[in-house]
């Protein structure tokens, strides 16, 4: 018999919590979920408000602690026993306020999401680790010494791979600024892009790593892709969650050029298409429950790895939803 579960999910107008997060919660192996959301979007605008059991809207005139009142009231309202969220800001917000605890969630430092945001630091970082990453342009004279034909500009803090700009040296005039604080600018690499679903246990140790190669996507989301299991990838995350510990679900990017693989970015939280990973593996937040809200040991690294489903193709498909009014 399946375990009764009220859930929350904040922010749930978000593609991981609709597109993941709900099918997820919906098809769990080990829980019987009473799922409520919340949102600063109004009810029926977005299908996450209208595919949980219950919704409260919050107002976008709330502060920081008005906001996590709000949270709290839902949470003692609906007698909920763990919340879940994708949105980075949530997630911050939590962590900054030492919500963790009293919300029954468990969120990555503080210090993971500054560095990651920030992607000029983080390619820093990264590179101090003998890890492969775009060459990032200093300056006008690098960059005539480097920049031949295309190249990316990027907000420096951003996430989900937005606001990223490619440009053709040829096509763009000579006095244009491509050195500002709010962007970095970066070689174009041409090659495969990839998304890594990550499991850590309570002390950050890898359970699970599911590599997917992208076929088909927009603005940062998958709607088509392939699960691969790439040895070069999988070393270099090895390598990587070896230095940064982040409990609990994540993802981390690369583009892969002739085996060799780039870093993108990390997001320490869910993937808006961590469903594809769980629907060849197992389910990420089965795995998520089991293990930080009841503290049940879960398996060994090659023995989730083995049970994976590689090879499969995973194609994503929109669920229209309707309020009467």
């Amino acid at each position: 018999m399946k375990k009764k579960l009220n859930v929350l999910i904040s922010n749930v107008s978000y593609q991981a919590a609709t597109g993941s997060f709900l099918k997820m919660l919906r098809h769990s192996q080990y829980y019987d979920c009473y799922i409520v959301g919340c949102d600063f979007l109004l009810k029926g605008f977005s299908s996450g408000s209208m595919l949980v059991d219950k919704f409260y809207q919050a107002s976008n005139q709330f502060s920081e602690s008005e906001y996590a009142s709000f949270i709290f009231e839902i949470c003692k309202n609906e007698n909920i026993d763990i919340v879940l969220s994708a949105e980075e800001k949530d997630l911050i917000m939590f962590k900054k306020m030492q919500l963790e605890q009293s919300l029954h969630t468990y969120i990555a430092e503080e210090s993971i999401f500054n560095l990651f945001k920030d992607k000029h630091l983080a390619n820093l970082d990264v590179q101090g680790k003998s890890i492969l990453t775009p060459k990032t342009i200093m300056g006008r004279t690098d960059f005539d010494n480097s920049i031949k034909n295309k190249f990316i500009m990027r907000k420096r803090v951003s996430c989900c791979s937005r606001g990223i700009k490619i440009f053709d040296r040829r096509d763009t005039p000579s006095n244009y600024d491509f050195f500002t604080n709010d962007y970095i600018t970066q070689e174009f690499i041409s090659g495969s892009v990839y998304t890594v679903d990550v499991f850590c246990d309570k002390l950050g140790n890898a359970r699970i790593m599911i590599p997917r190669k992208g076929l088909a996507g927009k603005d940062g989301t998958t709607f088509k892709c392939i699960i691969e299991r790439e040895g070069h990838i999988l070393d270099v995350c090895k390598k990587f969650y070896s230095q940064y510990k982040v409990p609990g679900i994540s993802n981390i990017q690369f583009i892969v050029k002739d085996d060799r693989p780039y870093f993108i970015e990390l997001n320490p939280r869910a993937a808006a298409t961590i469903i594809a990973s769980s629907l060849a593996s197992v389910n990420f937040l089965d795995l998520y429950i089991s293990h930080f809200l009841y503290d049940e040991e879960i398996s060994d690294y090659d023995t989730m790895m083995n049970n994976v489903k590689w090879n499969s193709v995973v194609s994503r498909y929109y669920q229209e939803t309707i309020m009467y009014r």
